[in-house]
């Protein structure tokens, strides 16, 4: 499978260095997309969305498990485990933490998982569906009947993460996946927090009903255009057919 693709990802204006970090790979079986917003400042080499993105990878292209979901998810929970001994070893120095996004295309079958509040939407038929939910301080205060969705959307508390890769052991992925019907119309995008913070759901909607990736595209370049992107902000297009 080798879906069409567009990326984005921007210094915050806010921010010294720019910690998100999307990786794109086809596979021996299958393609997969990963974004990464990674906790603190860190960027290059040795940058947290870095590290645990392509371990995520390596870990899924040398799988023997043959169910896709549980490839993914052991991946997930195997690469925080990594990051985590890799913190241990390099004592007194940055933190290397992030959210994460995965979404993984075989075949006709599409597999996403996530840690932290970066997100993924489907636009199907025309229909926008968020995949994900945030694993936030929020979204525990809106679940827990103690925010509306309406205060939470302007609480000072939006960008405190409940779940992170790298920051406690024994992590908890949320996964799923779905059959997709080549005669359904699909597109995907993978975010961080930065482009969610700006851009309200129906814009998103309204962006992924264009026709084609390049103007769907298009269409984000110019919302987020007219904000300040104060924090880093990145995104990932995919369409599968």
């Amino acid at each position: 499978m080798n879906p069409d693709y567009k990326i984005f990802s921007i210094k915050g204006n806010d921010r010294q260095s720019n910690s998100d970090f999307i990786q794109v790979k086809s596979l021996s079986a299958g393609w997969i997309g990963i974004v990464c917003d990674g906790v603190g400042e860190n960027d290059g080499e040795e940058s947290a969305g870095r590290i645990c993105s392509e371990k995520v990878i390596e870990l899924i292209e040398n799988s023997k498990e043959s169910d896709p979901l549980i490839k993914m998810k052991s991946a997930i929970v195997n690469t925080n485990q990594y990051l985590l001994e890799i913190q241990k070893s390099k004592l007194n120095e940055t933190k290397i933490a992030t959210t994460i996004v995965v979404l993984y295309l075989l075949n006709h079958t599409v597999c996403w998982g996530h840690v932290g509040d970066s997100r993924i939407y489907q636009l199907k038929n025309d229909r926008l569906n968020l995949l994900t939910k945030d694993h936030s301080v929020i979204q525990e205060l809106v679940d827990g009947g103690f925010l509306t969705l309406k205060e939470a959307a302007s609480h000072t508390g939006t960008n405190i993460i409940a779940r992170a890769m790298g920051e406690k052991p024994n992590v908890v992925a949320d996964v799923s996946k779905m059959h997709l019907q080549p005669s359904d119309a699909h597109r995907f995008i993978l975010c961080t927090d930065g482009l969610t913070n700006l851009i309200s759901d129906a814009e998103i909607e309204s962006c992924l009903r264009k026709e084609n990736i390049e103007e769907c595209y298009e269409c984000f370049i110019s919302l987020l255009k007219r904000n300040n992107m104060s924090d880093d902000t990145s995104f990932l297009i995919v369409d599968p057919f």
